[in-house]
């Protein structure tokens, strides 16, 4: 989700190419709406405006957290999730449908468990979606899109001033010459910032027996009343987890097209984001699965932020003595940096670009990412990445 606000150059190319940006590929699309909102209709009478935060580097934290707070809660977000997850109908009405599909169950045999409430029935919806349901999460990012010109002028200005403190006036003739070179390589185009914030749908033992026992409408048993419930209940919540930033610049370079340009550097820099975000919360690491076990590869390359060496438990993923999954580590494996998927966003382009330049037709482009490390994997099983 992203917010928008405020005019800035190219701002409905820009938002454009977010609202059309494929869904990343490691996450379920759960959708529930529009994908903007402008968060100066949810502020409080002290939160900041677009006039008083600080426009020229990335949003502070607190400036839009706020906001964003109140946008989920006068907008039900978190309800409007649970809703999706158990396809709520007009009526009010519930089912299993979506938790089933995800979770390779039978649906509708689950939802028979449910509403009679047998041991198994729960058990089966702890395995089938309390994991799932548990970690819905929400991206909310503010896009600024702000000339070179501004933050290359004002380097310059202050490597100016650091020049003349310089007693040799050669030296200080020189110090400002780099500057200048500094500054041509820097000012023209634009720079996309992106300040995101990641929220966690609360859900747990206590909400989904609320939830079960008081909000629940079995489609054979429908009730006006307790449907009439659940948007106003209050057991529902989103919870943050915390943010990061990226960027990337836009540099009109030859007869590129601008809004190709934008494209490109707005999708990217989301994807840094997400990237960066799942390096640092563990909450919101992916599973993916292997492509192959021999050689060790996997469909997932630079777009997630791989890097050389980075390290990936292999788990399997196995079932206890109740039925219920549950994923065992088998091993530890590295990035091989010398083969490493570009999958990054190209605008125009359907497949991806190879990372080693010298491929040729005895080399073909890589479509997946290599990994050194262990044996007797198989496709399927799942990587996660750790620290």
């Amino acid at each position: 989700m992203i917010m928008e606000s405020e005019g800035y150059p190219y701002k409905d190319t820009v938002l454009k190419a977010y609202n059309n940006a494929p869904f990343p590929e490691k996450y379920n699309d759960h959708t529930i709406g529009a994908k903007s909102f402008n968060p100066l209709m949810y502020r409080s009478s002290a939160a900041p405006t677009d006039s008083t935060v600080d426009t020229s580097a990335f949003a502070k934290i607190d400036d839009y957290k706020p906001m964003i707070d109140n946008y989920m809660q006068r907008e039900k977000i978190a309800a409007k999730l649970v809703a999706k997850w158990f396809n709520r109908k007009d009526d009010g009405s519930f089912d299993m449908d979506l938790i089933g599909a995800r979770g390779s169950y039978d649906a509708s045999d689950l939802a028979t468990k449910i509403a009679s409430n047998s041991a198994r029935g729960l058990a089966s919806l702890a395995d089938a979606g309390e994991e799932l349901i548990g970690n819905t999460f929400v991206v909310v990012s503010k896009l600024k899109f702000v000339s070179n010109e501004v933050a290359a002028t004002a380097i310059r200005a202050a490597a100016y001033i650091a020049a003349d403190q310089i007693p040799s006036n050669l030296l200080s003739m020189t110090a400002k010459a780099a500057a200048d070179v500094v500054y041509n390589k820097t000012h023209e185009g634009y720079s996309v910032w992106t300040t995101s914030y990641l929220y966690k749908l609360r859900w747990n033992d206590s909400i989904a027996a609320v939830f079960y026992n008081d909000l629940w409408v079995d489609k054979s048993k429908k009730d006006s009343v307790r449907a009439s419930k659940f948007y106003d209940s209050d057991i529902f919540g989103m919870d943050f987890v915390g943010s990061e930033k990226s960027s990337s610049l836009v540099a009109f370079a030859g007869d590129r097209n601008p809004a190709e340009v934008i494209t490109v550097a707005t999708v990217r820099t989301v994807d840094n984001v997400y990237a960066k975000l799942q390096k640092k919360y563990d909450i919101f690491k992916t599973k993916t699965p292997l492509y192959t076990g021999e050689p060790i590869t996997a469909k997932i390359g630079l777009k997630e932020g791989l890097e050389a060496g980075d390290k990936y438990e292999v788990l399997e993923q196995v079932q206890d003595a109740d039925g219920k999954t549950k994923y065992v580590r088998k091993g530890v494996v590295k990035v091989d940096g010398k083969q490493i998927w570009d999958n990054r966003f190209v605008a125009g382009a359907q497949a991806p670009q190879a990372t080693d330049s010298t491929a040729t037709a005895a080399q073909p482009t890589l479509d997946r990412t290599f990994f050194k490390g262990g044996k007797d994997y198989y496709a399927g099983m799942l990587i996660r990445q750790i620290k």
